[in-house]
């Protein structure tokens, strides 16, 4: 099993569609799944890798809530949120 580490960008792209699923999230933070990035950007396997990187460089964080569905997993921004509110919700875990 590969690590997050020995994963390389798949070139020059990679850095564009990250930053593309970032400013996704942080536009509708907390409310867009995985499903919904997938049905954006079009590419599931490009959409997975960049909430991973994403996810690792703490820029976004899951979220369990209610969807259509049932419970669902959304995304949230937290390199967005100032450094006081974000050491307020991790005390509060």
């Amino acid at each position: 099993m590969a690590t997050i580490q020995q994963f390389k960008f798949k070139g020059n792209g990679s850095a564009g569609l990250i930053e593309t699923v970032y400013s996704i999230v942080r536009s509708r933070s907390g409310k867009v799944t995985s499903k919904d990035l997938d049905e954006m950007i079009g590419n599931k396997q490009d959409v997975r890798f960049a909430i991973t990187r994403l996810t690792v460089q703490g820029r976004i964080k899951r979220v369990r809530g209610f969807g259509k569905v049932g419970i669902e997993y959304f995304y949230k921004d937290i390199a967005g949120l100032p450094q006081q509110k974000m050491r307020i919700e991790q005390a509060t875990f």
